[in-house]
């Protein structure tokens, strides 16, 4: 009878630690999944600020930078047709499949000549991955006003919009620089605004999450 008592006692023990357990099992993957997903976060949120990216996650609007909200509606880029620095027309819809960063500037915006050369960078550090292109988008008129910005040999698309029929027209552009990310379904991915170091491994990691 002892035995048994024993027995019983150790059962209701085992069953007692193991529903004790539970929660904390689930607790414990609940944090590691918390842990995961921060982690893959961290270069929007460096980009973004945390502030703006648990609003825009959230669904609300921002004064500046654009997240895709949870469960919320994605937003694809207008096609649109420019030409470039030879004034050859070169059209958004041709480059689907790649990741399209996408920055408008123009010569008389201090904030995009400071930015620009993180830009040039950029093209040059990903010129192995076809899967990515950097694009420029001025509304300056032509090559020969900003030619002297680049270097003889670079791996970005410089692209002109005098009349800012895409900067102002399509996307609603006001201030510059303004990035945007564009993923190879035409998606955007992040529109952040104002001058970013581009060239940096944070910025590298949150253009990469887009592919």
């Amino acid at each position: 009878m002892k035995h048994k008592r024993a027995q019983q006692v150790k059962w209701v023990a085992a069953l007692a630690v193991a529903l004790l357990g539970i929660p904390l099992g689930v607790a414990f993957a609940q944090a590691m999944l918390e842990g995961t997903r921060r982690h893959q976060e961290t270069p929007l949120r460096a980009l973004v600020s945390d502030a703006i990216f648990e609003d825009a996650r959230a669904g609300k609007q921002t004064p500046v930078h654009y997240v895709p909200a949870d469960d919320g509606p994605l937003y694809r880029a207008p096609d649109f047709e420019v030409v470039d620095a030879f004034g050859q027309p070169w059209r958004l819809e041709d480059h689907r499949g790649k990741v399209i960063v996408l920055n408008f500037w123009m010569r008389s915006c201090q904030a995009c000549i400071e930015e620009m050369p993180s830009l040039i960078e950029l093209a040059r550090i990903l010129s192995d991955d076809d899967r990515i292109m950097v694009v420029g988008l001025t509304t300056d008129k032509r090559w020969s006003e900003v030619a002297d910005l680049f270097p003889s040999r670079m791996h970005m698309k410089v692209l002109f919009d005098p009349k800012s029929a895409v900067v102002k027209g399509l996307f609603g552009t006001q201030l510059y620089p303004e990035t945007w990310i564009i993923d190879g379904d035409g998606i955007i991915r992040l529109r952040v605004d104002g001058k970013v170091d581009w060239s940096s491994s944070v910025a590298i990691d949150a253009i990469k999450r887009a592919l």
